[in-house]
């Protein structure tokens, strides 16, 4: 065995297991974060039309991720880790929404849940943790995969929240 191949077989002993190893969305964990979100954005927009509920907004100069209806959702997606944990980044309390939607992008399925604004900034849709020391405008937020819902719920979850809103 030459020095490359040995070096080769050690690394394989190190390395953690990569569950995104023959995904077909692994195409989504290459990509760079702005595009991660757009993707997510489209994706919620097009299932939910799929299911027959139109959406509007949703482009990344937007105030607002999308709206449906009335309710504005401020969309955030991550990619399952190693550790079956989602991190979902740059939540934010300043902006104007009535949902935060986490959009989990697994490597054979997506999950989602989502809550009101009101549990977010309570904690009671977890723990917010400042993305950087020092500063609070911009917060993550770690979800078990456990803790998600598999997407065939999404659309009867938004038209419950439609119903309570209006």
């Amino acid at each position: 065995m030459n020095a490359v191949d040995l070096l080769v077989t050690i690394i394989r002993e190190h390395a953690p297991e990569d569950i995104w190893q023959d995904s077909p969305l692994i195409g989504y964990r290459m990509l760079g974060n702005t595009n991660r979100g757009e993707i997510g954005e489209t994706f919620i927009r097009r299932y939910l039309e799929q299911h027959g509920i139109l959406v509007g907004n949703g482009n990344r100069t937007s105030q607002t991720d999308l709206r449906v209806g009335s309710l504005l959702l401020e969309v955030k997606t991550a990619s399952l880790g190693a550790n079956r944990t989602f991190q979902f980044n740059h939540v934010r309390l300043d902006r104007r929404y009535d949902y935060l939607l986490c959009l989990g992008i697994c490597p054979h399925r997506v999950v989602f849940n989502m809550w009101r604004k009101g549990a977010v900034a309570e904690n009671r849709a977890g723990t917010l943790v400042r993305m950087a020391e020092g500063q609070a405008v911009t917060y993550k937020l770690t979800k078990k995969l456990d803790d998600m819902l598999d997407i065939v719920e999404f659309p009867a979850m938004v038209k419950s929240a439609l119903e309570e809103h209006n």
